[in-house]
Parts: structure tokens; C-alpha cells; sequence
């Protein structure tokens, strides 16, 4: 929309963030204050719901065809007050219900005769004062506009007024807890102060399904040694999408003997919400089963992943070598790097999930000085050659590392700078299964019978564990994410599941090898927990905010980084209508290099550069422009500070598509 035409939208100020709003065409608000109000209103034509949302204040929903007459009839016929609800602009869920109160607060330099001048003229009636500067005042019949319109007219009074707020109904919900009968004992869900559990263990997820339960539409794959498919919870309508079975050629990924481990990964991405037994991260997830022998040559695995990658958004690999030099093959590096730009059934990019795995051992250690011990089976090996895990080291892949019910380090779990997050699992001795370490089991589903091991004869475990138990469950994560924002690359599901996670500590020396890697540097990142334990409601909460349709002024989803390591990088994007903006945000601490070209000539464009530091540029306020009379512009900004940069682009003439060129030299 341009920028020339919002002038006219009502809008709010929230803490001092403007929003644009649009009415919602089936929803008002009315209040009512005896039964009989309520009793003629509801058998008014075009009724179809109604629901107390805050005291006096009801909400309607009417037929779209009949609203305006139904609030014809509310204020003319009724004498009643009613108004519409609203929604920020391009917005799907968020809606706002108005009261007739609004919170005024006054600069100090107003005097008590300019408030009482201000209330006359708008039509406002005094409530109660919080202080000596703020009120809550109440917009009558005489104000003449509702009160959205009326808080508009009251901040045009920039040298009386600090803010002026409509008091909008604030809904509150309590946080979604599945009726599943085991979710209690899924700590890494919900976890509460209890004996070897902390309060804050769990990865935020319950807030999280307040927003997003996963979605059919997106496909979590678990790459593993079968699954039990027979499993409640590993089924349902439209539930198990591609199954697929490596081993055998077929399409039914069912364990063999001594095959227990997928089932209980499984169940941590995408157990189903079906009020028995536990439930997943993702529970309404579509689940691809994929069985694979642990003994693979690059031909089979570029197979496999070359099957998946076109077929799955998650894909969630709960295995890798032990602690010896295992980098991968040229040929699978390149297909996972392939994958994560470009896979997936959006052509997004696949999100690969790899466990870091139970070694208590370094991902990359070319040296290996201090050496190394590890059990493997009922052996302990002890070695100083190289330390190379190719799987878990592909800088394009999550790499994700255990972390306890204390929120301390796993004691088993391998550590190191390729650490993406932790997410919570298990705790074991590395070497020694009779030392017994603090920390509960993880809580899922489990094989019948073929391949019972962890609770035999049982559907489910509360003996999970291990890193394999970590990494579905931020492949869950990542479904979520998806289901609220199909949008999403894989580059940025992993960057956002870094800079939300949780920075969690441990400063107790590690019982084998003594080091301390349980703090952050500078960069925020740990050699035990990456760049913290996984938060699922925080990193849900950001693709939901880069999937909402911003006002054309305000930053837009593409956030660019340029470090030393990548000095280059180009967005594609279009400009739709004259006067339209987009904004970008960028990292930079050297010369910095801004290119702008329209795409498909420049005929009839005209389109402008703008940059500042430190926040978003104007026409009128920025650190350099370029405003040429064509769509070809450049910016050059010479020793530039390190920090965070904002470019907008600008149609002046014309629209149509475009590049923006970064670089750093």
C-alpha cells in the first residue's frame, strides 16, 4: 500500500510502535449492560456468535453481508454503543477488541487547565489517575468517534502528550497442555522444581502450541533403524507420508531384531496429540519414516538423502561415527549443502538435524593431543588420532548437543565450536554405566515387541536418552517454526534457532577430561551448548513475526550477515507501487559496498538507496543515499564501523523487481 494512502487507516500506538489496522469484517463489539440488552441483540438477523470477552464488553460475529446493518440497528434502533474490531494489517490471528477507556499520559508542563480543555473539546469523562501525569479517561456519546480515533486525535498533541493509549482487551489463555496421559512425565516438554528436575529444563514448547500444534502440510523425516508403525502414536489421518525402507527395498520401515532406536526418536518430533500416551514436539507434523542400515557407502547414502531431501521440509538423523577421523564424502557433502539451499518440497532448503552423539568427545579435533576415551559396546578405547565427525561439523546442518533436567551439561554428550544448540536428554557416566550422575530420562514412545529394549513390553520409556534423543527434538522445533511460516529457509531455521535458544550454564568441570566449555564467548557461543538450549516458543514467535505482512516503513524479513568469511551477498525482491519501501538489516565492520539494480530494464523506474547505522533510514535522515533518476544506484561508505546497518529501497517511479548487491572489501 503507499505510504500516501495510510494517512487515512486508523491506527494504535503500542508502546510506542505505530500499527496500522483494517476492521474486521465479522466482528464488533458492543456493550451491554443488563440481559436485556443482550437478549434483543442476540436474535437481531446476521447473529451467528457472541461471547463475553471483558465485562461490559461482548463480541459479536455477524455476517459479513448483514454487519453494517445489524450496527445500524445496535446504535440507531437501540441507542447502544458499538464498534468494529480490528486487526494490524496483514495479519491473520491477532485481532483487537476496543473499550471505551483510554490511558492518557500528560507531559509535565501540562497544566490542569490545558487537561480539562483537551477533555471538553474530544467529549472525555475522567476515571482515575495512576500518577500525577496519567489518567484513564473515558470516551462518551458526545466525543463523536470511537475511541481508536480519538486516541489518534489526542497524540496530535505532541507538546501536551507523552502517549495516548486505547484500552485494548488484553485475552489471556492459559498455556496448551495435551490430554495425552504421559505428558506429566515429558519433562523436556513442561518441566517444574521437583527432585533432580529444574523449573526451567523444558524448551518452551507448551507456550509455543498456544501458537502452532505443527501442521499435515509440513514433513518431518526420521532417518533411522525402523519404526514401529503399529504405534497409537505413531499414527493417524494423514500421519505417515513416503514411508520408506533402505534395508530392504520396500515401503514398510518396520525394525528388525536388535532394531529399537526409531521409535523412540520418532515419537519426539511427532508423537500424535491424540489424548493417550505422549506427544511429540510437532504432534500435527506429517511423518516420514525412513529406515537405513547403520553401514552405509556414499552411493546408498546420497540415495537416501537424495529420496528424502525432495520429499521433507525436517529431516532428523539421530546417528554418526564414534570419535575417529570420519569426514565425510565429497559427494554427500555437497548433496547435504545441495539440500539445505535448495531441497525440500518449497525448494527452500531441507532443515538436517544431526545428533552430536554420546562420546563425550570432541566433533573436530585434527590434532587430538590430549587424547581420548569412549566406550563403544562394552570396550573403552582410548586413542590421539585425528577426531573428525563429518556428519555433525557440515557448517549447513543443525548440530545439537544434550543438556540435562538440571540444565547442565550431559555428561556423555561430544561438545565442540560446530555445536549449533543442546536440547534436553539424559545423563549418563561416558565410561562407566554404575556411576550414577543427576538427571531424569526422556519420556516417548517405544517398540511393542520387535525390537523392545528401553521398556519392554511397554508402548513407551521414561529411559530415553542420549544426543539421539536431542535431535528430533529440535527437528520438531523446526516443524513448528515451518507450520507457522512455510516461508523459511533452512539457512534461516537455523539461525533463528540459534539466536533464540536459551543461554543456559555450567561451570563444573567435566568428569573425564577436566575442561570447562560450559560458559559463551563473545560471539554467545558455547563448545558444550552451542549458542544455548532450544527454545521452542521463542523461535516459533520470530517466524511468525517474519511471516506477517509489515507495514511497507518498517524493517523486512531479510536480515544479511557479512563477516570476513562471507564478503558477499544478494537479496532478490520487488517493489510493488510508487512510494513503497523495503528494508534490510545488515552486519558489517569494514568498507561497505550497496549496489541496486532494478531486473528486466529499468524502463519507466526510478528507484532510490538509503543507509544509516544504528537504525532505519529516511529520505530526509540518513548516513548516505543515492537518488538517481534510474534503478541503478550505489552506495560506498568507507571505513565502515562495525555494527548493525539498515539499506532501504525506495520506488520513487515505477515498480518491478530488483537486487540488492552487499559486499565488503
Amino acid at each position: 500500500m503507499p505510504l500516501s494512502n495510510k494517512n487515512s487507516l486508523p491506527y494504535i500506538i503500542q508502546n510506542g510502535e505505530k500499527i496500522f489496522l483494517e476492521k474486521e469484517k465479522e466482528f464488533i463489539t458492543v456493550y451491554i449492560y443488563d440481559m436485556l440488552q443482550l437478549n434483543l441483540i442476540e436474535h437481531l438477523d446476521g447473529i451467528m456468535h457472541y461471547k463475553q470477552v471483558f465485562n461490559e464488553v461482548y463480541r459479536f460475529r455477524i455476517d459479513e453481508n448483514k454487519l453494517e446493518a445489524v450496527m445500524d440497528t445496535i446504535r440507531l434502533g437501540l441507542k447502544m454503543i458499538c464498534h468494529h474490531a480490528y486487526r494490524p494489517i496483514g495479519t491473520l490471528n491477532t485481532r483487537y477488541y476496543i473499550t471505551d477507556k483510554i490511558t492518557v499520559k500528560f507531559k509535565k508542563q501540562t497544566s490542569v487547565e490545558q487537561i480539562d480543555a483537551l477533555m471538553d473539546e474530544l467529549g472525555l469523562k475522567y476515571i482515575r489517575h495512576y500518577n500525577e501525569q496519567t489518567y484513564l479517561l473515558q470516551v462518551t456519546s458526545s466525543s463523536g468517534m470511537n475511541p481508536i480515533k480519538v486516541a489518534a486525535q489526542i497524540n496530535t498533541h505532541k507538546r501536551m502528550i507523552a502517549y495516548g493509549e486505547p484500552n485494548l482487551v488484553s485475552r489471556f489463555a492459559p498455556s496448551f497442555v495435551p490430554p495425552d496421559t504421559k505428558f506429566a512425565e515429558q519433562w523436556h516438554l513442561k518441566s517444574t522444581e521437583a527432585p533432580e528436575l529444574t523449573q526451567n529444563a523444558d524448551i518452551g514448547v507448551t507456550q509455543a502450541w498456544d501458537i502452532t500444534q505443527g501442521s499435515r502440510d509440513i514433513v518431518i523425516a526420521v532417518l533411522d533403524d525402523g519404526f514401529d508403525l503399529s504405534h497409537p502414536d505413531l499414527s493417524g489421518e494423514g500421519k505417515v507420508v513416503f514411508p520408506k525402507d533402505f534395508v530392504t527395498g520396500t515401503n514398510n520401515p518396520i525394525p528388525g531384531a536388535g532394531s529399537f532406536h526409531g521409535t523412540p526418536c520418532a515419537g519426539l518430533a511427532i508423537a500424535e496429540q491424540n489424548g493417550d500416551g505422549v506427544v511429540g514436539v510437532a504432534p500435527k507434523c506429517a511423518f516420514m519414516p525412513v529406515r537405513i542400515p547403520f553401514g552405509a557407502d556414499p552411493n546408498l547414502l546420497f540415495e537416501i538423502f537424495d529420496y528424502v531431501g525432495k520429499r521433507a521440509h525436517v529431516i532428523s538423523c539421530s546417528w554418526g561415527p564414534p570419535p575417529v577421523n570420519a569426514p565425510l564424502h565429497q559427494l554427500i557433502y555437497d548433496k547435504i549443502t545441495e539440500l539445505a539451499a535448495t531441497g525440500g518440497p518449497h525448494g527452500k532448503g531441507c532443515v538436517i538435524v544431526f545428533a552430536a552423539h554420546n562420546f563425550n568427545a570432541p566433533l573436530k579435533d585434527l590434532e587430538n593431543k590430549q587424547g581420548i576415551s569412549y566406550l563403544a559396546g562394552n570396550r573403552v578405547f582410548n586413542h590421539k588420532d585425528p577426531i573428525w565427525n563429518g556428519n555433525a561439523t557440515h557448517p549447513d546442518v543443525i548440530a545439537v548437543s544434550a543438556s540435562t533436567s538440571i540444565n547442565r551439561k550431559a555428561a556423555y554428550s561430544n561438545w565442540g565450536k560446530e555445536i549449533t544448540v543442546c536440547a534436553p536428554s539424559n545423563n549418563y557416566h561416558p565410561l562407566d554405566f554404575s556411576i550414577k550422575l543427576k538427571g531424569r530420562g526422556i519420556c516417548t514412545t517405544d517398540n511393542f515387541s520387535d525390537g523392545s529394549y528401553f521398556s519392554p513390553n511397554s508402548r513407551y520409556t521414561t529411559n530415553f536418552g542420549g544426543t539421539s534423543s536431542a535431535a528430533p527434538i529440535v527437528a520438531g522445533v523446526a516443524g513448528l517454526m515451518l507450520s507457522v511460516n512455510p516461508n523459511l529457509t533452512a539457512h534461516q531455521i537455523k539461525k533463528i534457532i540459534a539466536e533464540t535458544a536459551d543461554k543456559i550454564t555450567d561451570t563444573t568441570p567435566d568428569i573425564i577430561n577436566n575442561n570447562q566449555k560450559g560458559t559463551y564467548d563473545a560471539n554467545g557461543h558455547s563448545e558444550w551448548f552451542g549458542y544455548g538450549k532450544v527454545n521452542a516458543y521463542k523461535a516459533v514467535q520470530k517466524a511468525v513475526a517474519l511471516n506477517q505482512q509489515l507495514p511497507d516503513n518498517m524493517l523486512n524479513t531479510a536480515d544479511v550477515a557479512l563477516s570476513p568469511e562471507l564478503l558477499h551477498s544478494m537479496i532478490s525482491d520487488k517493489l510493488t507501487d510508487t512510494s513503497k519501501t523495503k528494508m534490510f538489516k545488515l552486519s558489517v565492520g569494514k568498507k561497505l559496498v550497496i549496489e541496486l539494480d532494478a531486473i528486466n530494464g529499468e524502463i519507466g523506474k526510478d528507484f532510490d538507496l538509503f543507509v544509516k547505522k544504528g537504525s532505519e533510514p529516511t529520505r530526509e535522515d540518513n548516513d548516505a543515499a543515492s537518488t538517481g533518476d534510474t534503478s541503478s544506484e550505489k552506495v560506498i561508505i568507507e571505513n565502515a564501523e562495525a555494527g548493525d546497518y539498515y539499506v532501504m529501497v525506495s520506488s520513487f517511479k515505477g515498480e518491478g523487481d530488483f537486487e540488492l548487491k552487499m559486499s565488503i572489501e
